[in-house]
């Protein structure tokens, strides 16, 4: 029987290879059917790699013409640079590597693609002690990495449409709120004068007796009438009556405090309710308002002053006195001020 002659340690171990596995019949359909990308590296130093072998799946990437070449003599410059990092680490650690890689190449018509790979990265000694050959399996991601991306994408834009109908809806909420409140506040407002309208004044009103009950604070409340109204209206007509109720409304407000509750009892009659605040004050600030008006509207008001008493239960009882001292200004002439003894 004729005796199989030794390969020679110069031999490319792809020529060994394949020799070898002439006789097996599953390693030589795994390298000529496998789907993925198969390649085997000569490592002529550690900075200087040649691609020796590769089987049809990677020619179908790449082109045979890649066989027998440098990556830098088949690969855009990038993408040689970033293989050949990866080659040099596996043969200086001598050690298998798994890792991901996107990169930019040519096909085998010369149409420059861009692809994703998961790449495992083996060391081959070979008649020698050191690295000479690196077997690589190259599963393409490509499609998959693109589904991502897509994914991704379509998530984004997802994302900013949920934002952007989220800001929509808060914006809508917002402004629905906004005109709740509007709503409400016109809802206690007399609509020709923006005081308070009587339900929302005696509302606030019975609050602040319930608040002065407890503490013992000074309360005081103003009856105002506007004098000769009647005789605007008929001589001039609703709408300049309607005017003058706005122009005297606007210079109560003026001189009022914040805390101070200013009111549309009906017709041409307003109430005030000065909380903190004792019968002496509660009279210079019915003086003030006197003056102002009369000043602003040529229009002149009668005032009556009563002040809360521990035996006020309901608002009415303090209301009916300021109103009897709002009689009796304009029993004696008008454009005066009735207040209770001090």
């Amino acid at each position: 029987m004729e005796q199989e002659q030794p390969q020679s340690p110069d031999t490319p171990l792809s020529v060994t290879l394949f020799a070898g596995l002439s006789d097996i019949e599953l390693i030589r359909e795994l390298w000529n059917h496998f789907p993925e990308n198969m390649f085997l590296v000569r490592v002529e130093s550690e900075d200087d790699f040649i691609m020796e072998a590769v089987n049809p799946a990677q020619k179908a990437t790449l082109g045979a013409a890649c066989e027998g070449r440098r990556l830098h003599d088949f690969l855009p410059r990038d993408t040689a640079d970033a293989i050949w990092a990866r080659y040099h680490e596996c043969v200086v650690s001598d050690m298998p590597m798994r890792y991901q890689e996107s990169a930019t190449y040519f096909d085998p018509e010369g149409v420059e693609c861009f692809g994703h790979w998961l790449t495992l990265l083996v060391p081959i000694h070979h008649h020698s002690h050191r690295v000479t050959h690196l077997f690589g399996i190259s599963q393409d991601l490509t499609e998959l990495q693109l589904a991502r991306e897509a994914l991704e994408r379509q998530n984004q834009r997802l994302e900013a449409r949920v934002a952007e109908r989220t800001a929509e809806l808060r914006a809508a909420n917002d402004e629905l709120q906004s005109l709740n409140a509007r709503l409400e506040e016109l809802a206690t407002r007399d609509f020709l004068t923006s005081a308070y309208n009587r339900r929302h004044l005696e509302s606030l009103a019975e609050s602040e007796l319930r608040r002065v009950d407890r503490s013992g604070a000074p309360l005081c409340m103003l009856m105002i009438d506007l004098d000769e109204f009647k005789q605007v209206n008929d001589a001039l007509g609703h709408a300049a009556g309607d005017a003058v109720l706005r122009r005297v409304a606007d210079t109560l407000r003026a001189e009022l405090r914040d805390s101070d509750l200013l009111g549309r009892y009906g017709g041409d009659e307003f109430v005030i309710v000065l909380p903190d605040t004792r019968l002496e004050e509660a009279l210079a600030t019915a003086e003030r308002l006197r003056h102002a008006v009369q000043a602003s509207t040529q229009t002149t008001i009668s005032l009556g002053v009563a002040q809360y008493q521990p035996g006020d239960i309901h608002l009415g009882e303090l209301t009916q006195r300021a109103d009897h001292q709002l009689l009796d200004a304009k029993r004696d002439g008008r454009n005066r001020i009735g207040i209770e003894s001090m």
